[in-house]
């Protein structure tokens, strides 16, 4: 990792493909450090590139070692270079060309990921360039494939909606789930069950269903 990056726990956990719970559980462990951020009333852990890299070969660490080496290991990479992609310690080496560089693709995705989502132009995040909610997306693609939620959206890309998906699991929407169905989806699904009948002939008003 040549840059040095400061992520929540839930990026962390993107970037790494763990948990933010067990990440934070390692925080209040004390396995590895965190920075707290103010953001309003509310303050954030970030961990930096040592954390990432710590984290990303954990389990070779805890199989192998004791704790007290364990920690040696992390203060040792806590001191490595971001451009170093070798750890030693004592006897003890570390090769971490793969580990950085599955790191960096996955920061790049969740930069592109930001890219296709504008999180700034309202109170929920808009699939950038069209009006649509991507919170909204994300919570269909729970009980859509993504040719339902094209052919419900068919302004849309696949990489839209895969976006959106990703966006919501690493900044999770607060309060209620939205409906896994789209409205449209929803009708269907209640004409094809029986329960109404949806009458179309109406030509300003559009479907109605009827009891």
């Amino acid at each position: 990792m040549e840059h040095p990056i400061s992520l929540t726990l839930n990026e962390a956990g993107y970037v790494i493909g763990q948990s933010s719970a067990a990440i934070n559980r390692a925080v209040d462990r004390g396995v590895i450090r965190a920075k707290l951020q103010r953001r309003g009333k509310i303050r954030l852990r970030k961990i930096g590139p040592a954390e990432l890299r710590y984290l990303a070969i954990a389990g070779e660490v805890e199989k192998d070692l004791t704790p007290s080496a364990r920690r040696k290991v992390y203060d040792a990479m806590r001191r490595l270079p971001p451009d170093a992609h070798r750890l030693a310690v004592g006897v003890i080496e570390f090769k971490l060309t793969d580990v950085d560089q599955r790191i960096a693709e996955r920061l790049r995705r969740l930069e592109k990921v930001k890219e296709l989502i504008d999180a700034q132009s309202a109170a929920d995040p808009l699939i950038r360039g069209t009006n649509v909610p991507a919170y909204e997306i994300a919570a269909l693609t729970r009980g859509q494939t993504a040719a339902e939620i094209l052919e419900d959206y068919p302004g849309m890309s696949r990489e839209q909606v895969e976006a959106a998906a990703e966006f919501a699991k690493v900044y999770p929407k607060p309060g209620r789930p939205l409906p896994p169905r789209s409205f449209k989806r929803m009708l269907s699904d209640m004409a094809e069950s029986g329960v109404w009948e949806i009458e179309s002939d109406d030509e300003v008003m559009g479907p109605r269903l009827i009891p």
